[in-house]
């Protein structure tokens, strides 16, 4: 059984981290013994709350304690390049939240170090696993490879996620903790998931502004084109919305697929009309699930000693497409990639 140590214990791990790995699919096969929490008022406060788990302020004091085969990051992304190195030169194998870097800098030089190594990295790129998307990524497939294709994601949310103190500004609206605003954040996941779709784009056309909260020091709304051989994607994002709601829309020759944000969508191809059962792809609570299949894979992974870099590559890639899309808006044009 692999056991690992969760590093930052704020929401995201005790919503679905801690909940997937204690689903059926992963017992006796990975959990997680440990927990590293800098900030005292919430370490001391999950002591008593997650009295099974032990607690610690460093990763030293950690290590120091515990036999530990992976760490789990769910810190802010500021604070993953420093847990990233300490977990290589201890040999750890890692499971990080999006995004994996604050910026390409970083992704190169950890890119570089974990490629040397035989640590098996792996991003939360969980969405890969939804039946939502995987119903788009089917369609796709099924297509014949020179049908042009358009892709619309539309994510709206009332404002960025407070985390667990709704008392303070949420730190992804602190640009030197997050790295920028509702693309970095939200936007992440549609960018790995169109890299996932669709391979590497040719060129990506951004713009980002502030469409309800002038005072923010990151944007509030963002559009992203992603412009392939087979087609277009477009990404419109939102914190200025007055509701939490996600759609999809898909067209091409053959069909098409429309997803309205309900809980199936409507898929037309070669002339045959689906309705097809997807869960409502605003519902945080299905989340853990997706993180279980993740953590899953993971495990398996390490046993069988596969350290592949599949992982690593899709979390240096959409990086990679994150700092396109930011030079994009800051210099007003469309950029052309070069896909390292």
């Amino acid at each position: 059984m692999l056991n690992g140590s969760i590093i930052g214990f704020g929401k995201i791990a005790r919503t679905n981290h801690i909940g997937a790995f204690q689903s059926k699919e992963l017992k006796n096969i990975i959990g997680i013994t440990s927990a590293v929490e800098v900030v005292d008022k919430i370490r001391e406060e999950s002591e008593k709350e997650y009295n099974w788990l032990n607690f610690y302020k460093t990763l030293d004091e950690m290590y120091t304690n515990e036999k530990v085969d992976f760490i789990d990051i769910t810190t802010p992304p500021k604070y993953h390049k420093d847990i990233i190195d300490w977990a290589i030169e201890k040999g750890l194998h890692i499971i990080c939240e999006k995004p994996f870097t604050l910026s390409l800098s970083e992704a190169k030089e950890l890119y570089k170090k974990l490629s040397d190594s035989e640590i098996l990295f792996i991003p939360c790129h969980q969405y890969k696993y939804s039946p939502l998307w995987k119903e788009f990524k089917k369609y796709i497939d099924e297509l014949n490879a020179d049908e042009k294709i358009f892709l619309q994601f539309n994510v709206f949310r009332t404002g960025a996620d407070p985390g667990l103190n709704a008392n303070v500004p949420p730190w992804r609206l602190n640009k030197e903790i997050s790295g920028g605003g509702i693309l970095s954040d939200t936007g992440f996941h549609y960018l790995y998931l169109s890299n996932w779709l669709l391979g590497k784009p040719q060129k990506v056309t951004t713009i980002n502004h502030n469409l309800a909260h002038s005072s923010f020091q990151v944007e509030d709304t963002s559009q992203v084109i992603l412009e392939y051989d087979r087609g277009t994607i477009q990404i419109n994002l939102t914190w200025a919305y007055h509701g939490r709601r996600n759609e999809a829309k898909l067209i091409s020759k053959a069909g098409s697929i429309f997803y309205d944000g309900s809980n199936y969508l409507i898929k037309n191809f070669n002339g045959k009309e689906e309705k097809i059962s997807v869960p409502d792809a605003s519902d945080k609570s299905q989340y853990t699930e997706l993180y279980a299949k993740l953590f899953s894979d993971f495990s398996k992974a390490v046993q069988k000693k596969n350290f592949h870099r599949e992982g690593l590559e899709d979390a240096y890639n959409t990086i990679y497409l994150l700092d396109k899309c930011y030079e994009s808006a800051g210099e007003r044009k469309t950029i052309e990639l070069h896909n390292e």
